[in-house]
């Protein structure tokens, strides 16, 4: 992940974050559980779309 460019690895972060926090907050704060799952599977969906750009780049050979 390290020679990744910044964009994959923000759109990593912010994925992950996005999957972990509503389940954080929820323990102080309510919160509905449609709101928690668009977060959560928003989150996922970011986590796995930087998965395939680093695969894709790794097989091309372009690793910087």
């Amino acid at each position: 992940m390290k020679n990744q460019p910044l964009r994959v690895r923000l759109l990593f972060s912010i994925g992950l974050l996005m999957v972990v926090l509503p389940a954080l907050i929820n323990q102080w704060v309510k919160i509905p559980d449609f709101f928690r799952g668009v977060l959560m599977g928003t989150g996922l969906v970011m986590e796995i779309a930087s998965l395939i750009i680093i695969k894709r780049r790794n097989r091309a050979g372009a690793a910087n």
